[in-house]
């Protein structure tokens, strides 16, 4: 017995008769006479007594076959539930991103995203590249953005590139390094401030560490907050990281210098999913909006 056969009963109770439930599901009429047989000899008992114009439940048959019309209802809900869950979850789209001082450049991705598309949940979080990858993982994330080429050397992921990314360093306006051309060792004789020592900041963090005599961490903040390090920049003499797009901001250039230290080798980016298993909306959605406006690209923080 399965539940097809089970909505062949079903249907020929309501229509008193096999030829019009047959015409009703769309079947041969054969495959619902067949079916009626094999549940009757499942069950024991005769389920209709056969007339001139039809059929009728007889009194086991009515038992019967009202129990299988709820468990037929049941089921339908089931499944119709499950879709509505899977709706549900497909409007929450949780990204990462890494590192965390270019949550800010997203804005205008996420804009987009929730403009064209107001029904989509994001919960967004910024976290250091290894957290982030363990994250999305676990399951915790449905989508990375952050430096390309660990991120496709992730088992089970795929990678749409977007524009690189290049680091500055940066000062308050009128600090001693500002305005002229400076060297590694200049720059690592002031505290520096950094939001983590891997991910996209890596290779100029780990060049100016190289300048620095003795314990290099003893010159080191390491602050994930962008909003946070640049408070501390403006009001020190502390150098810190910008991505060259936001640093070529009217904002940026209203409080902060970008120092004459040459540009780093620019640092391939993209966003990463699950190479396997169904591609929700609302992935696709975000993955056309970072695109569209990928966090390289010269974008406003808020």
């Amino acid at each position: 017995m399965n539940l097809t056969k089970l909505r062949y009963v079903v249907a020929v109770d309501r229509h008193s008769a096999i030829t019009a439930a047959a015409r009703a599901l769309n079947v041969t009429q054969s495959a619902v006479t067949k079916a009626v047989a094999d549940v009757e000899q499942e069950v024991g008992a005769a389920l209709f007594d056969r007339h001139a114009r039809g059929v009728a439940a007889t009194a086991a048959g009515r038992a019967f076959i009202d129990r299988a019309a709820r468990i037929l209802a049941d089921m339908d809900q089931l499944v119709a539930d499950v879709g509505a869950g899977r709706e549900s979850r497909e409007q929450v789209l949780r990204i990462g991103v890494s590192s965390s001082s270019l949550e800010g450049l997203m804005s205008r991705a996420i804009w987009a995203l929730v403009g064209a598309h107001p029904e989509v949940r994001v919960q967004m979080r910024g976290a250091p590249f290894e957290a982030a990858v363990q994250l999305f993982r676990q399951g915790d994330l449905d989508a990375i953005v952050g430096p390309a080429r660990p991120l496709m050397a992730e088992a089970g992921v795929r990678c749409d590139t977007l524009p690189p990314l290049v680091a500055q360093f940066y000062v308050r306006r009128g600090h001693p390094l500002a305005g002229r051309l400076v060297s590694a060792q200049e720059v690592a004789a002031y505290p520096l401030i950094v939001p983590e020592l891997r991910g996209p900041y890596a290779d100029p963090i780990q060049h100016l560490m190289q300048q620095i005599d003795g314990d290099p961490a003893r010159s080191l903040h390491i602050m994930e907050d962008f909003t946070m390090a640049a408070g501390l920049i403006e009001r020190s003499e502390a150098v810190g990281v910008v991505v060259d797009s936001y640093a070529r901001s009217r904002q940026f250039r209203s409080r902060f210098d970008v120092l004459d230290y040459g540009l780093q080798e620019p640092l391939p980016m993209a966003v990463a999913y699950r190479s396997s298993g169904r591609q929700d909306r609302a992935l696709g959605w975000f993955r056309k909006a970072v695109q569209d406006y990928p966090p390289t690209s010269d974008a406003q923080m808020p």
